[in-house]
């Protein structure tokens, strides 16, 4: 009878020890499932602007457009810079910046690439954190082209819109200026407040890099700048755009006054 007893409690404690296991299997599984699966290791040879970089991955050089964003354009042939556009730049190279390590998540097989053979891609940075949701978040970025089958992470990145959205972030800033086409340029203006005792206070200005007002003062519509103490600098412009520096103004496209 001892024997049967202690027999008993062996069973039943194997059981107990399987189920156990079987527990932490299940566990470790789901952890591993809420991973991104499929992901290459790769370094930042360049960006190009707030949605578009340069990877080398395996010793090829892909040109990344990264999925379900899009920044104000900067480069873009035939479109002044857009607000925004410059910090979304900024941002990226400073998360991104030339020699990063990152972590590339490719779209989904078969629709990896857009129609110039741009791989399509999430990409992480060193602390983990998707690149694609944090420019969102900050206001820098709207989420769009939305195409199945690559909208896996759609819902994070809407989340992170509606909260950049709620509390006004950057492209949000603007009444008006995000549409569901791209951005509005002529919604980005600034009414003249009568505060200002100089001639810029008449001018129409776009709201962005206000934080370099007083400096490189750019005219959208003709694509060049002025310097402080020009003949130009003070006169009233329509759609101004402000530099932080000369090489900021010419790598955007804008050449100098002549006077």
């Amino acid at each position: 009878m001892n024997f049967i007893r202690k027999f008993g409690f062996l069973l039943l404690f194997i059981f107990v020890l399987l189920g156990a296991c079987s527990q932490s299997s299940v566990h470790q599984n789901k952890k591993q499932s809420d991973t991104p699966q499929g992901l290459v290791a790769g370094t930042i040879i360049r960006t190009v602007d707030g949605d578009t970089v340069h990877v080398n991955i395996n010793g090829k050089e892909e040109n990344i457009r990264l999925l379900l964003i899009d920044t104000p354009e900067t480069h873009k042939p035939g479109t002044p810079v857009q607000p925004y556009g410059p910090e979304a730049s900024d941002y990226a190279k400073k998360e991104l910046a030339v020699g990063t390590k990152v972590m590339v998540e490719e779209g989904v097989k078969g629709h990896e690439r857009d129609k110039y053979g741009r791989l399509l891609a999430y990409i992480y940075l060193p602390n983990g954190k998707m690149y694609n949701e944090e420019v969102v978040k900050k206001g820098l970025a709207r989420v769009a082209y939305i195409y199945e089958p690559n909208t896996m992470h759609l819902s994070d990145l809407k989340k992170d819109e509606s909260y950049a959205k709620k509390h006004k972030l950057g492209i949000w800033s603007i009444t008006g200026y995000v549409t569901e086409k791209g951005y509005d340029i002529s919604k980005a203006t600034l009414k003249s407040s009568g505060t200002e005792s100089n001639k810029n206070s008449s001018d129409t200005a776009t709201k962005y890099n206000t934080g370099c007002k007083g400096q490189i003062k750019g005219n959208v519509n003709s694509k060049i700048y002025h310097v402080p103490g020009g003949e130009n600098y003070d006169s009233k412009m329509n759609h101004i755009v402000w530099f932080c520096s000369e090489v900021e103004a010419q790598k955007a496209g804008y050449r100098k006054a002549k006077r």
